[in-house]
């Protein structure tokens, strides 16, 4: 709800520096309370937006108004338990902290959340001293920020089973430098990645990974793989603090907390990544939704309000009858916090990432931010331009189409309505059998994976990651035909020219961006590691391998495990952030 503070500084040493600075207090007046239960559905909203279940930070009034009505509230009632606690001020030296160390003894202490060693100087580093010398530093505890310690403390953590939130967007605003996260991995520590509250922090932690991804590759020269940095955001938080028996993963009997993203690169991992606003295509919480695309929104609740972002809309539920304050719509609550908001120099913060100018500006103004490093993460990471539906050309949105309540295919619109057509939702991938001339193929035998031929440029825009040894690169696109008489398909094996509806061309060992695909004609294609028959660890079969068993061997595998990593982060669950501060 408060906007990024623009405090124009060089930064500061610790913590509490900033806290008494004179302009803190300021940036902090829009007017409202943080308390009201208005301000905390915005709160929460904010963060679903953003792809988040849960977050941390919530207020501790009112919180019948709010709590476990859209994000989960980690601190609070969750799952028939209440042992997760959490300390954002001060760890003083005769801090004794009975609780934590009885819940620890006991086993019913599930995480314990503790602002720590937030600054670059050594007394914030010397608060880890304070920790240990009381017996605090126990296997539940979860130390947010951190960006003093170094590689001993760190050793420590990980001795004990701790964890490290990782929150880089806040530290580098405030401090100009980050915790030294490459010790704290090659110690062991437990990651999280989320960011901090509003003033200083990204809005969820689908966005603090964008900073997190940056410095990964420009500072730390992929310390961290794309898989653990989007288990940073999802599987590590859960693991942490008790809830892997609850949430957290796509199984049966666990809570349906999940956020589903549209596809727009082959590298699951990558996309979640690279994922912005538009992207979000649902988000729900215990199975119920509650954000998504307006299509699928409609699907799934009566009346969903319609909310509108720069270029693109969605849909929104944050309506629970029988509670109080939790019965008014997005409208009600907005108009709420413009009144209190009104006068007051300081706006209230824009909902989405996506379209926040101001807040572009004042990180690619900040002294501290920048501090010569040029981070660019709107030229990065936001600046996509969308189709007239509000979708991210050539991801499976846009080339879908809106879903249909009576089918579980996606039906393409053509030039005779009754020759519309079912498009499964994912095509099957078949081959290598060693043929690559492009060729007709039935839709229902899918993408023809040969070896890839395409070009180093073409499989870094695809998301392909360094082929591991041993496998073979295997790729190939399908185009389909969804209104008669499109334009000619130009192949090196020739032109294929008027074509039937549904008709399909495969074109193995390469991605759909290396062909113009004509108006009318929708391109799929596929990537997988592939074991060579040379190579692979059991003989293979008796039969000569033909196109109707070319998926058998290693390759079936490998394409198994892949759709199951692109289910699984498509639709991250618990995304955890850390977001209020004294």
């Amino acid at each position: 709800m408060i906007p990024l503070w623009d405090h124009g500084t060089d930064g500061w040493d610790n913590r509490y520096q900033w806290q008494s600075y004179s302009g803190y207090s300021d940036a902090k007046d829009i007017g409202c309370s943080i308390s009201d239960p208005m301000a905390m559905r915005f709160a929460e909203l904010r963060a679903i937006v953003g792809g988040n279940t849960a977050i941390q930070g919530s207020a501790n009034t009112n919180t019948d108004s709010f709590d476990s009505i859209l994000t989960r509230n980690i601190e609070l009632y969750n799952f028939n338990k209440d042992f997760i606690h959490t300390k954002v001020t001060e760890l003083e030296s005769d801090y004794s902290g009975n609780h934590i160390k009885t819940g620890n003894s006991s086993g019913s202490l599930d995480a314990w959340f503790l602002h720590l060693a937030e600054g670059i100087d050594e007394s914030s580093r010397a608060e880890f001293d304070i920790l240990v010398q009381n017996d605090l530093l126990v296997g539940e505890i979860v130390i947010v920020h951190g960006t003093a310690l170094t590689q001993q403390e760190f050793s420590m953590l990980a001795e004990a089973g701790g964890s490290l939130a990782w929150s880089p967007t806040s530290n580098l605003l405030l401090y100009g430098q980050t915790t030294d996260i490459a010790s704290a991995k090659e110690e062991g520590v437990n990651i999280m990645i989320g960011p901090d509250w509003g003033p200083s922090g990204s809005k969820s932690s689908m966005h603090e990974l964008k900073t997190a991804d940056w410095w990964n590759r420009n500072v730390l020269e992929n310390t961290f793989t794309d898989f653990e940095l989007v288990q940073a955001i999802s599987t590590n938080i859960v693991d942490a603090i008790g809830w892997s028996d609850y949430t957290g993963r796509i199984k049966a009997g666990l809570a349906a907390d999940l956020v589903v993203l549209d596809t727009f690169v082959q590298d699951p991992y990558r996309n979640v990544i690279l994922a912005t606003d538009p992207d979000v295509r649902l988000v729900t919480v215990g199975g119920l939704p509650v954000y998504g695309d307006i299509d699928i929104m409609n699907l799934m609740t009566d009346e969903p309000e319609i909310i509108h972002g720069t270029g693109f809309s969605k849909a929104v539920d944050i309506t629970y009858e029988g509670v109080p304050d939790a019965n008014r719509n997005y409208s009600e609550m907005m108009e709420n916090l413009r009144e209190c908001n009104e006068g007051k120099p300081v706006p209230l913060e824009y909902l989405f990432t996506t379209g926040d100018e101001r807040y572009f500006d004042v990180l690619n103004r900040s002294i501290t931010f920048q501090m010569g490093r040029s981070i660019d993460l709107w030229g990065d990471y936001y600046d996509i331009a969308l189709d007239s539906n509000g979708h991210r050309p050539g991801g499976s949105v846009s080339m879908a189409g809106p879903l249909d309540s009576n089918s579980s295919n996606q039906v393409v619109p053509t030039e005779d309505n009754n020759q519309d057509f079912s498009l499964p939702q994912i095509l099957q991938t078949y081959g290598p059998i060693s043929a690559t001339v492009p060729h007709p193929v039935e839709i229902t035998k899918g993408i023809h994976l040969e070896e890839c031929r395409s070009d180093s440029s073409i499989l870094g825009v695809e998301g392909v990651p360094e082929v591991p040894e041993g496998r073979q690169l295997v790729c190939g696109s399908i185009y389909i035909w969804t209104t008669h008489g499109s334009d000619c398909l130009e192949t090196s094996s020739g032109d294929f020219c008027q074509l039937e509806i549904s008709s399909a061309i495969a074109i193995p060992s390469h991605f759909c961006s290396e062909n113009n695909s004509p108006e009318g004609v929708i391109c799929r294609d596929a990537w997988a590691f592939h074991v060579p028959p040379a190579e692979a660890t059991e003989p293979p079969a008796a039969e000569s391998l033909s196109e109707e068993n070319g998926i058998s061997g290693p390759l079936y595998w490998i394409a198994v495990v892949g759709l199951l990593g692109l289910i699984i982060s498509s639709a991250t669950v618990v995304i955890t952030s850390w977001n209020k501060r004294t």
